[in-house]
């Protein structure tokens, strides 16, 4: 049940927050990715062309599942489960870059600086619904990016084909699509459109009588669009990094150590912010209270050619 959320500050920091929600028990990490390259599971190896950093755990035969990451150029990308509504292809498509939903996240951050270069490269991949190079299950994923221009991004792979959604309002779920959380949103809120909801949100801020987050996507979708359209914007991005957790704490499922007797029962593992501005990320355990907070630049200076667990 993730949830995530972009902000924009009065001095102009750009920030990508997300809850990492997993049904078993998983020891993720905060991660560098600074080797020279990575390995796709239908094409091969592949250039890093820009080193990030994310929230990541290893898989079998020490393979590094990365979640959510900055690169040095400021790229942003999580990505969150979206069950039911995602569909690849079947089979590799001649002359495209085939990738599995695993590979789309490295994809992404190795490879490109900015959302222009993204969404300029898409045509000429194909995702695929088979294995990635660990593990025996196809996840169902979305994602949504940003970058140091404020934009955000969500890329939806759907029977209709990967959708592309530049005019959200920085707020994604789980199922259903954004299309879908944004009607049952306007239909909430009685409004109609993205002004309205502004000034709907606006008002229960002042009334206090703020929505509550169940166990649903679609009830987190409502807790993140009234939170994020309803307060003023953060002067700085500590300000704005504070209110971000605060907004998932919100959302966030607690974990109990009665859980780990429950490997299905599904909890927050881990939320994290990504600074694009001066790349930065900020990782918060599920069991602490401990802000952890890591300088990419400084990493991959310390650090060159390899990739690390941080914590």
């Amino acid at each position: 049940m993730c949830t995530s959320l972009t902000l924009e500050t009065l001095n102009q920091h750009v920030l990508l927050a997300r809850t990492m929600d997993f049904p078993v028990k998983a020891a993720w990490k905060p991660v560098l990715i600074n080797q020279p390259n990575y390995v796709t599971a239908l094409s091969g190896t592949r250039l890093i062309k820009y080193p990030y950093i994310g929230g990541g755990r290893t898989e079998e035969n020490d393979n590094i599942l990365v979640a959510d990451g900055v690169n040095t150029q400021g790229l942003s990308c999580a990505e969150l489960m979206f069950p039911l509504k995602a569909h690849y292809l079947d089979n590799e498509v001649d002359d495209k870059l085939n990738l599995t939903p695993q590979d789309f996240l490295p994809w992404v951050l190795g490879e490109h600086a900015s959302l222009k270069e993204v969404k300029a490269d898409l045509d000429n991949i194909a995702l695929i619904g088979k294995y990635w190079m660990a593990g025996k299950e196809v996840f169902s994923f979305h994602w949504i990016l940003t970058d140091k221009s404020g934009q955000t991004l969500i890329l939806e792979p759907t029977v209709d084909g990967l959708e592309v959604i530049e005019d959200s309002i920085g707020v994604m779920t789980n199922s259903p699509t954004y299309p879908e959380h944004m009607a049952r949103l306007e239909k909430k809120l009685k409004v109609t459109n993205q002004q309205a909801l502004a000034a709907k949100a606006q008002q229960i801020i002042m009334s206090q009588d703020l929505p509550k987050a169940t166990n649903t996507p679609t009830t987190r979708f409502l807790v993140a669009a009234v939170n994020k359209l309803g307060t003023l914007p953060s002067r700085t991005q500590y300000e704005a990094r504070n209110r971000l957790f605060n907004v998932l704490d919100e959302v966030a499922i607690p974990y109990k150590p009665s859980m780990d007797d429950h490997p299905n029962f599904n909890y927050t593992h881990y939320i994290s912010v990504l600074d694009s501005t001066d790349q930065t990320y900020y990782f918060r355990y599920h069991d602490s209270r401990q802000l952890l907070s890591f300088s990419l630049t400084d990493l991959v200076e310390e650090y060159p050619n390899t990739s690390r667990f941080l914590a």
